[in-house]
């Protein structure tokens, strides 16, 4: 019989170990945040037509989801240090009879790691005793059974637990000497033969694995001879950086996309360089506590600037205070000032503080600035548009060459008119008192009728309706002008979407914080406020036709059609109400005493 209560708390428990928040895997499941929150408390079960696309996203069998067993692979990530390959489900078929037995090596997995890296497989698992992490190497048997007791979390300082170096070949033991090392508590090192000496009899390339343990669990970082291998600013985490011929990039950097949840440009690229120094976040803590989950700004002659987050409001400033941040911003150089604004970016990238930027490639939007080739002279990046560059040249010799060399990378084609430089990190604020700046920031944004032109908060409401109202407009516009109008309010739609869904999953996250009898039943109204706000959005923006097709239509005006900008128009209007409400509600929060 399927126990309601076990199928939510493994749900809620899976779902954590992909990182996901409740709204993003409703996203994915094209379901409410509302009905996921059901299961992991449970008050329900997902609907069967639902549990196919649960277990793919989950990377676990329907039946571990409804029926868990005592023993169950949580995670599980074949690995050389270098690429990640998550192979939880496959894993997870070896388990009989509460027992996991099998044989590592490259048949094991139905996918391979082409390198000549050291190998090895770390598992996270459950048992009825507790959470578990543990490593095995290639060539050796696994086995766990509900007895077997592994790794448990360490401190928030990281514990190296294995150490090699060589190849896949052949590889020593070098524990000892990264212990002897660790005395010295370096910020950064390189690979080398000195630090690491090779046998005489050794071929090919080495590579230094190591296999630390931390306050999240077990992870590793592979390092071939020559780079340099580098610990974040608390110690928690290691990474790697290339430093040969007055080179140096910052490896594994994850992409930046449209459509993939991080809609803002600037929050996802200040998400991606935090994530890359260690700090733990999400990005929708970072469309939180910056404020940027309640923008809106409008642009009254329609541009596609307005969904950027910092046009109209500084929502950078609140960020920064959140997270204990020392930025430096650079806009609009001479050229003299770039040459010393590239030392120091160059600098700040050798110490794994990775600036982010806008203008970097193909539009102005923000992106991260991964390395650097030749001294400086090209920059490498991380940017919003990357996906369209990779899919035209896959097949192109050259690029990927290229691509060998910037580490999967793409170069910087201009300077960028706006960047920010992360200099340092000290102890940030607790996450109750970022939630209340987060809320004064959403009471004095919404009033802010203009600045820099831009309208903003109920202002940018009403100026998007009338605006969508204005039939004579439409009427008399050539199809050019109209599909570029289009265009704009499609990706205005995506902006205001994507920012109140990261205000309902930020307030959600927040009522764990809030332990005033007066004030949590506040803050639950206000985020069911927003995800209702959310859910009218994303229905209505889900469909909307695409720009593409506005642009490549003469039927244009029959798809994006009076009655379409009418409807629109009433649920801004709906929004807004909805809006004012939540205003009322977080003043209100502000007005009730904090706890001591």
């Amino acid at each position: 019989m399927i126990n309601v209560e076990n199928v939510g708390k493994r749900i809620a428990m899976l779902r954590k170990e992909k990182h996901l928040s409740q709204e993003q895997l409703a996203e994915q499941l094209h379901v409410s945040a509302q009905a996921v929150s059901k299961w992991e408390t449970g008050r329900s079960l997902p609907e069967t037509a639902t549990l196919p696309l649960l277990s793919s996203i989950l990377g676990h069998s329907i039946d571990s989801i409804l029926l868990p067993q005592e023993l169950a692979v949580l995670s599980a990530v074949y690995t050389d240090g270098n690429e990640h390959l998550d192979v939880t489900h496959f894993i997870n078929q070896f388990i009989t009879g509460n027992q996991l037995s099998l044989t590592i090596s490259d048949q094991t997995f139905p996918y391979n790691l082409h390198s000549d890296r050291p190998k090895l497989l770390i598992v996270k698992y459950e048992t009825p005793s507790g959470i578990y992490s543990n490593y095995v190497l290639m060539d050796q048997h696994l086995v766990i059974d509900t007895h077997s007791k592994g790794y448990q979390t360490g401190s928030n300082k990281l514990e190296i637990i294995y150490a090699a170096y060589g190849n896949d070949l052949a590889c020593r033991d070098v524990l000892s000497k990264m212990k002897h090392y660790a005395y010295f508590q370096w910020k950064q090192f390189t690979v080398s033969q000195e630090f690491f000496p090779g046998r005489i009899d050794h071929q090919g390339n080495e590579y230094l694995l190591l296999v630390y343990l931390n306050a999240e669990g077990i992870y590793t970082v592979s390092c071939a001879e020559g780079g340099v291998m580098h610990y974040n600013p608390d110690q928690s985490h290691l990474f790697t950086g290339a430093a040969l011929h007055n080179h140096y990039i910052v490896e594994n950097i994850g992409s930046l996309s449209f459509g993939k949840g991080m809609d803002c440009s600037w929050a996802g690229a200040l998400y991606t360089s935090l994530s890359s120094m260690g700090v733990e976040t999400n990005y929708e803590e970072v469309m939180g506590v910056s404020g940027a989950c309640w923008r809106i700004a409008f642009d009254p002659v329609w541009d596609y600037s307005s969904a950027d987050a910092l046009v109209a409001y500084d929502y950078a400033t609140p960020a920064f205070s959140a997270f204990g941040i020392d930025a430096s911003f650079a806009g609009h150089p001479t050229p003299e000032e770039r040459k010393l604004e590239k030392q120091k970016i160059m600098e700040c990238i050798r110490g794994g503080r990775l600036p982010i930027a806008i203008n970097l490639r193909v539009a102005p939007e923000w992106g991260v600035i991964t390395g650097y080739l030749d001294n400086g002279s090209t920059l490498l990046c991380r940017s919003y548009f990357d996906d369209e560059t990779f899919n035209e040249l896959k097949n192109d010799p050259e690029f990927q060459e290229d691509m060998n060399i910037s580490k999967g990378y793409l170069y910087v084609d201009q300077w960028p008119y706006k960047l920010i430089r992360i200099n340092d990190l000290s102890p940030a604020p607790s996450a109750l008192d970022n939630l209340y700046a987060s809320l004064r920031i959403k009471l004095d944004s919404m009033q802010i009728p203009v600045n820099n032109s831009y309208t903003l908060g109920y202002a940018a409401f009403r100026i998007w309706r009338e605006g969508l109202l204005d039939h004579q407009w439409y009427q008399s516009a050539d199809d050019e002008t109209f599909a570029r109008r289009g265009g704009v309010n499609h990706f205005c739609m995506m902006a205001l979407t994507d920012a109140r869904r990261s205000a309902a999953a930020y307030l959600q996250a927040s009522l764990q914080h809030v332990q005033n009898p007066s004030a949590h039943p506040v803050l639950e109204e206000l985020g069911g406020i927003y995800r209702q706000i959310y859910m009218l959005l994303d229905h209505f923006y889900r469909n909307m036709t695409e720009p593409a097709v506005l642009q490549g239509s003469s039927s244009a005006k029959q798809l994006w059609n009076r009655e379409h900008r009418e409807e629109q128009a009433g649920l801004l209007h709906t929004v807004t109400n909805l809006e004012r409400r939540g205003d009322e509600l977080a003043a209100q929060i502000l007005n009730i005493p904090t706890e001591s």
